[in-house]
């Protein structure tokens, strides 16, 4: 379903987005949005500060508990194969 709202900008270029649209894409005060232009629309995003923080914990759990050749920043080169061994392996390269 679309919504459609007629606002207008006021002289310091706000605009107040209605209170059904706000319910419905779950907006609340002092809540951050992203504002995308993409071709002639502009788009406005409600962060989701709550995925932000999940995907924050998962990257630091595994920073620390990830296995080394994972996380580490070198030395790694020589436990893995290179791609050309690797495609030749699964039948992609003769």
């Amino acid at each position: 379903m679309v919504w459609l709202a007629k606002v207008k900008i006021d002289r310091f270029g706000r605009i107040l987005i209605p209170k059904e649209i706000r319910k419905r894409a779950g907006i609340k005060g002092e809540m951050e949005l992203e504002i995308e232009i993409k071709d002639d629309r502009i788009l406005i995003i409600p962060k989701n500060e709550t995925l932000e923080k999940r995907v924050d914990e998962v990257i630091s759990y595994l920073k620390s508990n990830a296995p080394k050749p994972f996380v580490s920043e070198g030395g790694a080169e020589e436990k893995w194969y290179s791609a050309e061994f690797s495609m030749r392996k699964i039948g992609l390269r003769e």
